[in-house]
């Protein structure tokens, strides 16, 4: 079902879901830019556990080839690289979130790092979280992926490779909508 979400994958394995295909989809939000839009023509997929109807997660893959576009690690080793950056997913929130996925998207474009737009993938989950000793809040944690690779600076910036720098996780507060922190972190395996 969802292998990759730290900290929630283990409880995934084997459990049914309901799947809800969305296709032919080009973003579009009110506070874009004009004459801004969606360089992809997307599927999403969206997962909703089948027992509870919570939101799983929220996914638009790539069609096509790209050398720099990596696998997404493993929840195992999302899982390691998060604790390390005293972070965590504590399981999936009670009610319906506030903040619309389509909403969250909006919000990364806004106050986030990276568009939408122009990622090649796009990931959503919808999760309780917290970092360092912050308290538990329901997020939206939005990663883009296939993006143009920020650019790496210092003396040995050039030697960074691009599947390091083209992608970006954004959270967003479920209730405020505020961006609470951008992280290229997990990185690929």
């Amino acid at each position: 079902m969802d292998e990759r979400t730290p900290f929630l994958w283990e409880q995934y394995i084997g459990r049914m879901a309901w799947m809800v295909e969305f296709t032919d989809v080009r973003l579009k939000f009110k506070t874009s830019a004009p004459n801004s839009e969606d360089t992809y023509t997307r599927k999403f997929v969206t997962l909703l556990d089948e027992k509870t109807g919570q939101l799983i997660n929220v996914t638009s893959r790539f069609v096509g080839k790209d050398p720099d576009l990596r696998e997404q690690p493993s929840g195992a080793a999302a899982e390691t690289q998060l604790r390390s950056e005293e972070e965590m997913y504590y399981g999936l929130p009670k009610g319906e979130p506030k903040l619309t996925f389509l909403s969250a998207l909006e919000t990364v474009l806004d106050q986030g790092i990276g568009s939408p737009f122009l990622a090649k993938e796009i990931f959503g989950n919808y999760v309780m979280h917290s970092r360092g000793s912050a308290p538990q809040r329901a997020v939206w944690v939005i990663t883009l992926r296939g993006l143009p690779p920020i650019p790496a600076h210092g003396p040995k910036g050039d030697s960074i490779p691009i599947w390091q720098r083209n992608h970006m996780r954004n959270v967003i507060d479920g209730e405020t909508g505020v961006n609470l922190f951008s992280t290229n972190s997990p990185q690929p395996e």
